[in-house]
């Protein structure tokens, strides 16, 4: 079988249909206003933001239950349990520090604490980013609010909504996988930086 063929099988079976995917399409094709005030570096607001950290432990625990043998099925390593669903989560890696965004015409550019940058088309192409450990990634406006969606080969689904809320940047994160009983979800807020780069 084709390698391309495999991809595209793979792209068929954990991407449609995504959760966003008709309505981030529908709204490109409506041309759907970006909203470039957006653009720029946001610093953290600690206090005013829930913690990714606790709003994952549910689903830490979900993992690690389905993980664990039943019945007469034979014990494993308790370390595959929790290493399996470390996994699962670790796609999960909102800034802790800050955010800078760059935005043009049909891409938006995450800088994200010290990582490398996170590129993303906002024309409603996808992206395959590593075809390796394949990871699919989708961007578009819908009423001046950016959504990103990635998906990641351990079929954990990542959506970000990135938009403003009054002078504050606000990101509302869900994560979804089919061993959690709950998406994980928990929302960020940033104040603008005095210092723009």
């Amino acid at each position: 079988m084709s390698a391309t063929l495999t991809m595209k099988r793979w792209a068929r079976r954990i991407l449609t249909p995504p959760l966003l995917l008709g309505a981030i399409l529908a709204s490109c094709a409506a041309g759907a206003a970006e909203d470039p005030a957006l653009a720029g570096l946001w610093l953290l607001d600690a206090e005013r933001s829930d913690s990714p950290e606790r709003a994952s432990r549910r689903a830490l625990r979900d993992v690690r239950r389905l993980m664990q043998p039943q019945g007469n099925a034979p014990r494993t390593n308790r370390g595959t349990a929790g290493a399996r669903a470390e996994e699962v989560l670790a796609p999960l890696s909102p800034p802790t520090r800050q955010v800078s965004i760059e935005l043009d015409d049909v891409e938006a550019i995450f800088r994200i604490d010290d990582r490398p940058a996170r590129r993303h088309f906002t024309d409603g192409r996808g992206a395959v980013i590593d075809s390796s450990r394949p990871e699919q990634t989708i961007a578009a406006w819908e009423d001046g609010r950016l959504y990103v969606e990635q998906t990641f080969h351990v079929g954990t689904r990542i959506i970000e909504t990135w938009w403003l809320d009054g002078r504050h940047l606000r990101a509302d994160y869900e994560a979804r996988n089919s061993l959690f009983n709950d998406p994980v979800r928990f929302t960020l807020r940033f104040t603008r930086s005095a210092t723009q780069p």
